[in-house]
């Protein structure tokens, strides 16, 4: 008699189990975390800049390019804050990059690209993302 119950039970158990997982209610919950990049969004050229260019560059459509000076290494990374970043913009998803030397050289806005992880037992969450390089293409003759 103890023997039928304790595999009753146990098989009581497994079905339960089975069906909550089949059904969604406990696994394909997600955690309410908000995640953000706050790093700087680095700018790659596809072609090498003149040695008199200078960068200005700002985020979103509609916003004023501000001066850009290049890194230790040669690169250029927007930060994220003044006078790059309006106050309005939460999360930014596109950069105004305006190449200048003589002349203007490239002026556009570009969106910037993200990866992303995903969470969950099946993937069903968003979890960390982080932006990727913007990649700048450019005609200009002998450039």
């Amino acid at each position: 008699m103890r023997r039928r119950r304790t595999r009753a039970t146990a098989s009581g158990g497994v079905v339960l189990a089975a069906a909550l997982a089949l059904s969604g209610c406990v696994l394909d919950a997600c955690p309410a975390i908000g995640y953000q990049d706050t790093s700087p969004v680095t700018l790659r050229f596809e072609k090498t800049l003149p040695r008199d260019a200078r960068v200005a560059a700002c985020f979103g459509t509609e916003c004023a390019p501000a001066d850009l000076p290049a890194s230790a290494d040669g690169g250029y990374r927007v930060p994220q804050q003044a006078p790059f970043l309006d106050d309005a913009v939460l999360l930014p998803t596109t950069v105004r990059v305006v190449v200048t030397a003589a002349e203007v050289l490239h002026d556009a806005v570009h969106e910037i690209p993200t990866r992303s992880e995903r969470t969950g037992l099946w993937g069903q969450c968003p979890g960390r993302w982080r932006y990727e390089p913007v990649v700048i293409r450019w005609d200009v003759a002998g450039a």
